[in-house]
């Protein structure tokens, strides 16, 4: 086979492929947060700059006093880190294929840089904030913002019935509630203007968040639709589904779902700075498509982020 036939079109093309915004399957987080997939300024590092919230007072004096205080501004620091993919192509012609975003070969590899960009996204969600002009201070998540594995708050008389008295639950509508809650009442979507609240979660967690429901409720066929794929909001949240939404450290059976307001999430990729098809030498002169890119996620508010731990059963 002659490899000589690699042109740089077959490279440009390959390029332009993974640079392309992914459709919606190929994601899962993106369509649900702030993403920058062509961020080009200089350096390892992003700010993510959030603005806090205004206090007007009352004016109940012919000449009251000027209001005093500054306008809170917190910058936090994200950071660029690098990952790269490469994949041994068997022939010249899938090498051509390449160029052709709708071809299998090229539809992986961008599917699989989607996926790191995901699990940017999943690590930022609970991991200390990094602070100052260059991110040397830590700011841990807040605690009592993730609602835990035996919560039973929220919880309607039906529920009640149908769930033990004490001991780890599965999801339950209680805890989308709670978890809802403590976003709410931080006004974060007063100040993010357009904001939802979204909620990661597994095929499993649907399946026994209907087991914690009695069929006679009419909350069973709302989820029985989120089920199906026909509903995608119910009770003021967004379901996002998330088969890879990370374990509680030191555990083996329960898992931590993100909740959070959209915009709060920020993620900053790179175009592709380096994209190469060679032959090589080392493996029988095949051809090897290479890439290597960076990016990275922050949490911009904590304010716009809560957990629900919830336990298989």
């Amino acid at each position: 086979m002659d490899y000589s036939q690699i042109t740089q079109a077959d490279v440009d093309g390959f390029r332009a492929n993974l640079n392309m915004v992914p459709q919606q399957t190929e994601s899962v987080y993106l369509p649900h947060i702030d993403a920058d997939l062509s961020y080009s300024e200089a350096g390892k590092m992003f700010n993510v700059d959030s603005i806090g919230q205004s206090d007007p007072k009352d004016v109940d004096t012919v000449v009251p006093d000027s209001p005093e205080g500054l306008l809170e501004m917190t910058r936090r620091v994200g950071f660029l880190k690098q990952f790269h993919d490469g994949k041994f192509i068997e022939s010249i012609q899938k090498v051509h294929q390449l160029q052709d975003p709708t071809d299998k070969v090229m539809a992986s590899m961008r599917a699989g840089k989607m996926r790191k960009l995901d699990s940017r996204v999943r690590d930022a969600f609970f991991a200390p904030a990094r602070i100052g002009e260059n991110g040397e201070n830590i700011l841990n998540f807040p605690a009592g913002k993730i609602v835990d594995v035996a919560s039973r708050k929220f919880l309607h008389t039906l529920e009640k019935d149908a769930v033990p008295a004490s001991g780890a639950l599965p999801l339950t509508l209680g805890k989308i509630r709670a978890g809802a809650g403590i976003i709410r009442k931080t006004k974060i979507l007063q100040l993010l203007q357009g904001g939802r609240i979204k909620l990661a979660l597994r095929e499993d967690d649907i399946s026994q968040l209907l087991t914690t429901i009695p069929a006679t409720s009419g909350d069973y066929q709302t989820v029985k639709r989120i089920e199906s794929g026909e509903l995608t909001h119910a009770w003021g949240v967004d379901f996002v589904m998330d088969e890879d939404v990370h374990l509680k450290a030191g555990t083996t059976d329960t898992y931590v779902l993100p909740m959070w307001v959209d915009k709060v999430m920020q993620l900053k990729a790179r175009e592709i700075h380096t994209a190469t098809i060679t032959p090589r030498g080392d493996k029988s002169m095949r051809p090897y498509a290479y890439y290597e890119t960076e990016a990275g996620a922050a949490r911009g508010w904590d304010e716009g982020v809560a957990g629900i731990e919830v336990k298989d059963l």
